[in-house]
């Protein structure tokens, strides 16, 4: 008989990517779905939505996972160092597969992992994941490059809804490939769907695959102006970041981003540096000149 998963609880769901995760494993109505949060959280839930309480102990972990199929981790940078423990416990708690924090840029290429440490403890997670095959936990890693509508936001790959600003880097002609947070919520609820097509894999989905210079010319089609735009290299935010970063300002991790994304050789642009699984996991088509549309207009994606 086909496996089947019905208990998913999600990790990190009130966070911009886990929320997004959260309502489309919610809204496909194929899951009895949890959320894991710690006891001092102030974040809400619907209405019949559980909430299960951890101290990220192993006990409480290994209690709050009993009974779920699957965990979906949706931790950010400040608890991914913590996933491998998480692993642990739910091995012990029985549980079936594991979606590890992922949902971004290509942490499986080691120039990134190089450049941002942080996607090195992504990789000590996933190699963890992998030695847990023979326990019975399985796992998928999804990643979807850096997330096309909220990163618009706030600068993330050089583009800024609120100001018309875009910072151009090495003259803007590299491909790279982005999600909308839609779609990296249509992945994992593929992904649990399909339990024995997905197992023990990684899966490289996106929205579009596109230039800057083509975003750009979208956007300003889409807002009806011209922006402000400043030409910049990867070489040279590569450098500032750095040098930010290693003081703990944040703002060096956002250039370092950028770097990953537009640079070359960080296996950004998944229909060139990998195999794209969209048709695979039966992800419905979105594309460039839609996805700035709504962005412009202000509406979902």
């Amino acid at each position: 008989m086909p496996q089947t998963f019905k208990n998913v609880i999600v990790i990190g769901a009130a966070g911009n990517i886990g929320a997004s995760i959260f309502k489309a494993v919610v809204d496909s109505g194929k899951f009895n779905v949890s959320v894991l949060s710690r006891p001092d959280s102030t974040s809400t839930f619907a209405t019949g939505v559980k909430v299960v309480k951890s101290d990220y102990s192993e006990a409480s972990l290994v209690d709050a996972f009993k009974g779920q199929d699957a965990v979906v981790s949706a931790l950010g940078a400040a608890g991914v160092a913590e996933e491998p423990k998480i692993v642990d416990a739910a091995v012990k708690a029985g549980v079936k597969r594991f979606l590890p924090s992922e949902f971004s840029f290509n942490s499986q290429n080691a120039q990134v992992t190089s450049v941002v440490p942080i996607f090195g403890l992504k990789v000590q997670t996933n190699k963890h994941l992998k030695a847990q095959e023979s326990k019975g936990l399985t796992w998928t890693s999804i990643q979807s490059g850096p997330a096309f509508d909220w990163g618009a936001q706030v600068g993330l790959v050089g583009f800024n809804i609120n100001t018309k600003e875009a910072t151009i880097m090495d003259g803007g002609n590299r491909p790279f490939s982005t999600s909308n947070l839609s779609q990296i919520g249509n992945a994992v609820v593929a992904v649990l769907s399909k339990p024995e097509e997905t197992a023990n894999q990684v899966f490289y989905v996106d929205s579009f695959t596109a230039t800057q210079k083509e975003i750009l010319a979208e956007l300003e089609k889409a807002s009806g102006q011209k922006w402000k735009v400043t030409e910049s290299t990867t070489e040279a935010a590569k450098t500032e970041g750095q040098a930010l970063f290693a003081t703990g300002d944040f703002s060096g991790l956002m250039l370092l981003l950028k770097v990953i994304t537009l640079g070359e050789g960080y296996g950004a642009d998944f229909t060139k540096d990998a195999v794209l699984g969209n048709q695979k996991l039966g992800l419905p088509k979105q594309d460039l000149a839609s996805s700035v549309a709504a962005l412009v207009a202000g509406k979902s994606i």
